[in-house]
């Protein structure tokens, strides 16, 4: 069993809705022991997003990814399967790395930069050598030691599942199938057809000074569009907002943001930039879709395109951040597609210039002797529904026995 230190009687009084509910205790924003508890309770049995399945079309392709500070690998297998395994090497604990003829100055560069294709991973410390699944096939110098098998050696791998092109993992191989409890936000992403949607390079940015929640709360919430982001975001005011339902065991939460005219955009013309989804409605040209699956992928859906947010915590307030827009791949192939995706970064650099300072004070205010536990407003329903999810993996938690 895990204790949480703060009493889960507390914790709970930020469950339930809008109306009755009051913000998290503010020590859960900054409390060493506390995001320890939450890093086991939270992300230690969750699904968590490790990348796009286009990422790694062809068998050997392979992610390096951090997630809650352990190394791992996405690989497409030899069968075409998409395989989760630590990249910790099983001899000594080195990070392996594709088994390629790299510089003595690559074996430095941090295991969440690397990408590419191989035949085989192999530690650069002693040259132990793993296939694409995992299992040991070579350990030089080994037929010494008594007992040592090569065939009961693997890198531990984490259960895998596919969503809407998304590739997720959980440290819980006997974790709860995560589609079935999406089947809502499934029915509200349709016409987007997002599994076939390609992803551009994610963009990461590292030790965002402030914590993971606080990331997460600002994009799900629609109260601060019409106030924080005044004028860049009248196309779409706060009065236009409206969230799903929500219930204890779905594993998503979401929301719609009207826009005053169809093909609104995130930049200075308030226009889409590139060609709309061609399965959408006019209804749905007419709004955008905020969406977190819990507890850290963010996604958001506009008329011509997708662009998707993963939090990764890496300290009680502290967190890096990867986004990337994902469209279809006709969008992409267009002539001027280059120049038009910077077009469309800079516009929402415009939102990040606003939100970034904001969330750091927000940071400093929740360490405050007079931080709040404030109420909410009808515009920002969906914090508390993702404090009842939260709350829900606190509990379990420290039920568990």
């Amino acid at each position: 069993m895990i204790e949480s230190p703060i009493p889960l009687e507390s914790l709970r009084r930020s469950s339930g809705t809008f109306v009755d509910a009051v913000g998290l205790p503010p020590s859960v924003y900054s409390d060493a022991d506390f995001h320890a508890f939450e890093m086991e309770a939270v992300f230690g049995s969750e699904w968590l997003c490790v990348g796009r399945q286009e990422q790694i079309p062809d068998a050997g392709d392979y992610l390096s990814v951090m997630r809650v500070g352990e190394p791992l690998l996405v690989v497409r297998t030899s069968n075409g399967s998409i395989h989760v395994m630590s990249a910790v090497c099983q001899h000594r604990g080195m990070c392996v790395t594709a088994n390629t003829n790299r510089t003595d100055d690559d074996m430095l560069d941090p295991p969440d930069l690397e990408s590419g294709s191989t035949r085989t991973f192999r530690c650069p410390y002693h040259f132990w050598v793993y296939d694409l699944e995992g299992q040991l096939l070579g350990a030089p110098e080994m037929a010494k030691t008594t007992g040592f098998e090569m065939a009961d050696v693997q890198l531990p791998a984490l259960a895998v599942e596919l969503w809407q092109g998304f590739i997720f993992a959980n440290f819980d191989v006997d974790a709860t199938p995560l589609a079935p409890r999406l089947a809502k936000l499934d029915d509200a992403l349709t016409n987007y057809d997002v599994e076939s949607l390609v992803t551009v390079d994610p963009l990461t940015i590292p030790d965002v000074p402030f914590n993971w929640k606080i990331m997460v709360e600002n994009f799900m919430e629609m109260y601060h569009n019409s106030r924080l982001h005044h004028g860049i975001h009248d196309f779409a005011p706060s009065s236009g907002a409206w969230y799903a339902d929500y219930e204890p065991g779905d594993a998503a939460m979401f929301g719609f943001n009207e826009t005053l005219e169809p093909d609104g955009g995130f930049n200075p013309t308030f226009k889409a930039l590139f060609p709309p989804l061609s399965g959408t409605t006019m209804e749905e040209r007419q709004r955008v879709v905020f969406a977190l699956v819990a507890p850290s992928l963010l996604m958001g859906f506009q008329s011509d395109s997708a662009f998707w947010f993963y939090v990764d915590p890496t300290g009680p307030t502290t967190h890096a951040l990867s986004m990337a827009y994902i469209f279809p791949a006709s969008t992409i192939e267009l002539p001027d597609f280059a120049e038009t995706l910077e077009a469309a970064i800079e516009g929402v650099s415009n939102f990040n210039r606003q939100d970034m300072p904001t969330n750091v004070a927000t940071q400093a205010g929740m360490q405050s002797r007079y931080a709040p536990r404030g109420r909410y407003g009808w515009q920002e329903a969906v914090l508390p529904q993702f404090n009842s999810w939260l709350v829900e993996r606190y509990e379990a938690a420290s039920d568990k026995t």
